[in-house]
């Protein structure tokens, strides 16, 4: 049955990461490598039929796979960015309704920063695919 996420996820999860996930392999194959999780939330959704309701929602995300940024500037965070380098985004709906980026930084974790501390680029298929062997 497809569906439309018209509301704002709430209540967002994790339930499964990794191994633990049973179609990790077909992800794997089809989008590519990188730390999958799956989540779980609450939304309003309307229905193929036009119907509108509250419902449960899983989807995937993946550390290693998507967008990327170039840092502009680190103002305040001068050990924790480093300008003129690519960083990975980290899907993140509530940071970015607050104007933040989810990356992961110089210390290896993830956190937000402002968001026009970095542009959005584009890299080759053959790049984004050696950013995502190594995650």
């Amino acid at each position: 049955m497809k569906v439309e996420v018209i509301g704002k996820l709430a209540n967002i999860e994790i339930i499964a990461v990794g191994n633990s996930i049973n179609e990790l392999s077909r992800l794997q194959k089809v989008y590519g490598g990188g730390r999958w999780r799956k989540l779980k939330g609450t939304a309003t959704v309307r229905l193929c039929d036009g119907s509108m309701c509250e419902a449960e929602v899983h989807w995937y995300e993946a550390y290693g796979i998507g967008k990327f940024i170039i840092c502009i500037k680190n103002d305040d965070y001068p050990a924790s960015l480093e300008p003129r380098k690519i960083y990975q985004v980290i899907p993140d709906t509530h940071a970015a309704e607050h104007k933040c980026l989810r990356i992961v930084d110089e210390s290896g974790e993830d956190y937000l920063y402002p968001a026009d501390y970095f542009i959005p680029i584009e890299l080759p298929k053959a790049v984004e695919k050696v950013f995502s062997m190594a995650s």
